[in-house]
Parts: structure tokens; C-alpha cells; sequence
């Protein structure tokens, strides 16, 4: 239920996992979407009364579930224009009266949900990034060519009662080019045509795609239904360390999952391990450390320490900022020790040199080992100040 999982094929495994609701799936296979209920009902409404707009943006943090609620939506909106293309009158030719349901939900079993899950139906395109064969990872942008795809689709003529949808993930990685590419379709939309767009940073759409958009914001979940979801493949977790994922994730159920995946609750512990040897960090083992995360496969595992690093510092700074006791992991004699040594000026520069350390490591596809030594060192430096 999470907005970064790869959008694939099924096969005949995947349709009976997606139709079994077991453990947690691509948003187009997810059956549910816990935690956005009010932002459903606004939706249903819109949807019942005929008032849908042309255009919606699905705005608020990654992996929460904006692309899960974008197919779920698209799936209603698809299976109520197949029903109410084919419906007819009573036995006797009267206007049977209208059922109005109670949410978005269409079975697993349904032909329409089926048909979305695999990516084949008529009515239905996605735009997304496209995967970078060359460097084994999603392209950083959806790119122009993939957003040219979305005017002659949605201009094709629909049968009554019939829609045209385009969901477009990650939206707000489009590039001007590539925004600009949509703004005649949002300036002059075709009848029974819906275009939505994933943004999780808003503020990187265009003001003139923006006003022309319904922007329908969504919340991260609570830690109940964040432990409802993230418990259907990591049901065994202890409330402590679902407590520390919330934590961690900022509520993104998608960042927990991965997190959880790539070991980031082993991470911590030996993080908050060496962070007792402050000030006189135990160096040899902070190398074992680094060659652990340079090795050949630790990619995973050097993305788990910069979440892990980054997640420490800030919460130390937030809890400087508002004078609040330290929490978790973080209640500890070392980590107050260390609280109380620096001020909140220079907890800010430490947090700043720290995310300007990861991604310089990042975008110049430093030697791995560089980005854990480094970490510990914005210290030093501070102290060298």
C-alpha cells in the first residue's frame, strides 16, 4: 500500500496472492486503503453526485498511499461506467432506484480489478518513471516522452458512461518540459476523462498545473493502521521496534517496509553503539563498520545507515529545539550527554553538513565506506570549528 513499489505484470502467483489479500502488494493489487477513509467518502461523493473533476492531485508524504487510493478509485470509477453502461430497467421498464455504496471497493475477483492489476485495461494508463537498465534503478524523472503519452489518450473517444484515466505517478518529478506537456488536456478536458497526479513534494508542480487541479491532501497514517499495514509482512515485530519504524519512516509505510527490509533496526543498534564512544569515537570499529557497507551487495544496508544517521541527528535537534526529553533508543546517558554539548546553532550546521555529506556521496557515487567515516567525522569537524 505504498507509493514506490514497482508496477508489474502479473502472473497467475500474483493474482491469486492479490486476491487472497496476503501481505502487502504494488498499489494497483491493493485491495484496501487503511487509514484514508474521510478522503474517500469526499472522493465517493464527488464521484456519486457527478462532480468529479477532470483533474486531481493525490498530495502528501511518499508511501502512504496516494497511488493505492489512485487505483482505487480508478477501478470504481472504471467498474461503475462498465455497470452503468450495460444497466437496463426493471421487468417491467421502470427506473430501478440507484444503489449508492459505501466506498470504493471492487473484489479482487471482479473482471475490472483483474484487468488493472495486470495493466490491460482499455481505460487505464499509468505514466511513471521508467527503469534505468544501466544503472539498475528508476530514472530520477518521469520523463517528457512518457507525459506526451497522456493528450491522445485521454482525447480518445470514450463509449458512454465510459472514462478515460491516467494516473500519473510520482508526479512531481516532471520536469518543466514534461509539465507543460499536460497543460493543454487540464486547459481543455475531454467529457468522462480523469487525470491524477501522485505528487508527494507538491510545491514542484507547476502554479498553472496546480489551478487547474483539485488537490485532495492526504495525512500519514496512525501508528494503529501504520502497524495494521506494516504487519502484514512484518507481523511478528515487537511495539517497540513498530514504534521505532514509525518513528524512523515519518509514517510512511512504504519507507518502513523498506527500512525493515534492508535491516535498519540492526542498524540503530549498532549505530547507537559506537555513539557511547563519543567524543573519542572507537574508530576501529566504525571501519569495520564502513567495510561492512562497501562490500559488493551493501548497497541496501548503506541507505539503511543513512536513514538510521540522519533520523539520530534530527531528532537531537528537534529535541534541542523544543527543550523535549529524548525518546526510545534515544534515552540514554550518551545521547543526552551529547544533546547538552552542543547548542541549537550547532546542532542546525551538524544536521545540514550531515545531508549535504549523504547526498554529495550519493550524486557522485562515492566509494561506500566514505559515506559512514564522513558521517562520524561532521563531528570532529565541529568540534575542530
Amino acid at each position: 500500500m505504498f507509493d514506490d513499489f514497482d508496477d508489474e505484470l502479473l502472473d497467475e502467483d500474483d493474482e491469486v496472492s492479490a486476491s487472497k489479500g496476503e501481505g502487502l502488494q504494488p498499489p494497483r493489487l491493493m485491495s484496501d486503503c487503511l487509514g484514508h477513509e474521510a478522503v474517500e467518502k469526499n472522493l465517493l461523493e464527488l464521484a456519486e453526485s457527478g462532480r468529479m473533476p477532470h483533474a486531481l492531485i493525490f498530495a502528501g508524504p511518499q508511501g502512504i498511499g496516494k497511488a493505492t487510493m489512485a487505483f482505487r478509485l480508478a477501478r470504481y470509477l472504471l467498474k461503475k461506467g462498465r455497470e452503468d453502461e450495460s444497466a437496463g430497467g426493471g421487468l417491467f421498464g421502470e427506473t430501478l432506484p440507484k444503489t449508492v455504496p459505501e466506498n470504493f471497493h471492487v473484489a479482487p475477483d471482479d473482471p475490472v480489478f483483474r484487468q488493472v492489476a495486470s495493466g490491460g485495461h482499455p481505460g487505464l494508463i499509468t505514466v511513471e518513471r521508467l527503469y534505468d537498465e544501466k544503472n539498475d534503478r528508476l530514472k530520477a524523472t518521469v520523463e517528457v516522452d512518457e507525459a506526451r503519452r497522456i493528450t491522445p489518450f485521454m482525447r480518445m473517444t470514450a463509449s458512454q458512461d465510459s472514462w478515460r484515466i491516467v494516473i500519473v505517478d510520482d508526479a512531481d518529478t516532471m520536469n518543466r518540459n514534461a509539465q507543460n506537456a499536460i497543460l493543454k488536456i487540464l486547459e481543455e478536458p475531454p467529457a468522462n476523462a480523469i487525470l491524477i497526479l501522485v505528487a508527494h513534494r507538491i510545491g514542484a508542480m507547476l502554479p498553472t498545473i496546480r489551478s487547474r487541479c483539485r488537490v485532495i491532501d492526504f495525512t500519514t497514517p496512525d501508528r494503529k493502521n501504520f502497524a495494521s499495514i506494516v504487519g502484514r509482512d512484518h507481523g511478528n515485530l515487537p511495539e517497540r521496534e513498530m514504534n521505532l519504524l514509525y518513528d524512523i519512516s515519518c509514517g510512511s509505510i512504504g519507507q518502513a517496509v523498506r527500512l525493515c527490509n534492508e535491516g535498519a533496526l540492526e542498524t540503530i543498534e549498532k549505530v547507537m553503539a559506537l555513539l557511547h564512544g563519543w567524543p573519542r569515537w572507537q574508530w576501529s570499529r566504525i571501519h569495520m563498520l564502513a567495510e561492512t557497507m562497501g562490500r559488493k551487495g551493501g548497497e541496501d544496508g548503506l541507505r539503511s545507515f543513512q536513514d538510521v544517521f540522519l533520523w539520530i541527528v534530527n531528532s537531537l535537534l528537534r529535541a534541542k529545539a523544543r527543550g523535549e526529553a529524548l525518546k526510545g533508543p534515544l534515552a540514554n546517558e550518551a545521547a543526552q550527554k551529547l544533546l547538552s554539548h552542543y547548542t541549537l546553532n550547532e546542532w542546525t550546521e551538524i544536521a545540514g553538513h550531515l545531508a549535504e555529506h549523504f547526498d554529495t556521496v550519493t550524486t557522485a557515487s562515492l566509494d561506500r565506506r566514505h559515506a559512514v567515516l564522513g558521517a562520524f567525522s561532521v563531528f570532529e569537524a565541529r568540534e575542530a570549528a
